[in-house]
């Protein structure tokens, strides 16, 4: 405020500062005698008037303005621009080892010579396969060669195409460009793995190792279904009444034991098959007993079966012929015969015969019984007919002299032999027709009394 007090007392002594006035004069701060200044001095008052006024100005005049917070909406952008700057920054070189180790020959062996520690990714990829395949592979080959159960088979099955699967996704255009791909590990110190060799020799194990699974698993069925046949001949011949049918189980049984012999006996189910034949054969013979040695008694049996299953057959549908019934008791007479020239010293087929021999015989007589019919009706028949040919040509032809008494006796005989014509013959309908004829004329005969 001194400065400013000078500075107009300056202005209202334009003379002061020259040198040529030496006193100050002071400027009164009373109000009682002050001179009337000039416009000029009045205004330079004012001003100051106005710039001491503004500087004592009290704070309180001053106008504050709210601070505005940051919105929220210009953070994300950022944090979002952020993200897609680091994405680029990555996705750049990972693009660029992405590329070099596509399975391409033309990008691969350029940055094998110069830069291959680019392709370690694929590089060990393929070396992680190799090493799994082998030890895969070498597992399945331990449990298929010596399995002890047919879990251990499947297991190493199991294995097997995991060593397979491994191996195979080694490409093949690898295994030609192995030395350039792997020429420049050995400078980095990498102990490298993988040999084209080794890849070719666990393919070769693993597939005799697949064959031989094939061939285990063949042998295993034929053993099974072996297996089952000689329980079922077993089951058969011991529930079988008829010593056809236990021949027939013995020789299911030996089929079942012969086809055990062709399981190769270097496998698993070989070496079960050998043992089961041993102990299906010594069964075969204490269970067959007697029907199993004696084959001549079950020839027997068997065919005498054969000539009753023809007579039989042909025995079917009645009426038949003299002539049929005469070959279906001889069929019947040729079963019997063989069934009776089974000695008594086979106990089981000489019971066996007995048994059938009875139906044989039994049937053979309904048979000769049918023959017998069938031969007396055909005669009965015939002389009906003659008879009847001679009554008719002996009728006078004038009724006046016919002898109705005798002509009715002669009716009646025909009538006697027409009955004797049984039913079930081949001539009993003939002889009805006949025997209606026969009825009209003595009816006739009786109502012209």
């Amino acid at each position: 405020m001194g400065i400013l007090n000078s500075m107009f007392a300056k202005w209202k002594n334009p003379q002061h500062g020259k040198g040529n006035v030496p006193d100050v004069q002071t400027i009164q701060t009373s109000s009682a005698a002050t001179p009337t200044p000039s416009p000029q001095t009045t205004s330079a008052i004012q001003r100051y008037t106005e710039l001491e006024a503004e500087l004592t100005r009290s704070p309180q005049t001053l106008q504050t303005k709210p601070i505005r917070t940051p919105q929220k909406s210009g953070g994300f952008k950022q944090f979002g621009q952020r993200l897609i700057w680091i994405g680029v920054l990555l996705g750049i070189p990972v693009g660029i080892i992405y590329v070099v180790n596509l399975p391409y020959p033309v990008i691969r062996q350029p940055v094998s010579k110069v830069a291959p520690i680019l392709l370690l990714p694929s590089n060990m990829a393929i070396d992680t396969n190799f090493k799994q395949g082998q030890s895969s592979v070498e597992q399945a080959r331990q449990l298929i060669e010596v399995p002890t159960s047919a879990a251990d088979l499947d297991r190493g099955e199991i294995k097997l195409k995991e060593g397979k699967t491994a191996l195979d996704a080694i490409p093949l255009w690898y295994i030609a460009d192995w030395a350039d791909y792997s020429r420049g590990y050995y400078g980095w110190g990498y102990d490298w793995r993988f040999t084209p060799a080794g890849l070719q020799a666990a393919r070769i194990k693993a597939g005799q190792l697949e064959a031989k699974v094939f061939q285990e698993k063949n042998a295993q069925i034929a053993l099974t279904g072996a297996e089952q046949e000689i329980t079922m001949a077993k089951t058969v011949f011991q529930q079988a009444a008829k010593p056809t049918d236990k021949k027939i189980a013995i020789q299911n049984w030996q089929a079942a034991i012969d086809r055990l012999a062709q399981i190769p006996p270097q496998t698993m189910a070989g070496r079960r098959a050998q043992q089961l034949i041993g102990t299906s054969t010594r069964d075969l013979k204490e269970v067959g007993g007697l029907a199993a040695g004696n084959e001549k008694s079950l020839s027997l049996i068997s065919a005498a079966e054969g000539f009753a299953k023809k007579a039989a057959e042909s025995g079917r549908n009645p009426p038949h012929p003299s002539a049929r019934w005469n070959e279906i008791a001889t069929m019947w007479q040729e079963a019997i015969k063989r069934l009776e020239s089974i000695p008594a010293n086979d106990v089981q087929g000489y019971a066996e015969a007995q048994r059938q021999l009875a139906e044989y015989r039994s049937n053979l007589s309904e048979v000769l019984v049918r023959l017998q019919n069938e031969q007396e009706a055909v005669q009965a028949l015939d002389r009906a007919n003659r008879n009847l040919a001679d009554l008719w040509a002996s009728l006078p032809k004038d009724g006046k002299e016919l002898n109705r008494n005798q002509t009715m006796g002669r009716f009646l005989a025909i009538r006697t032999e027409l009955d004797k014509v049984k039913s079930g013959t081949t001539v009993y309908l003939p002889a009805q027709e006949i025997k209606i004829q026969v009825q009209n004329q003595l009816r006739l005969l009786e109502q012209a009394k």
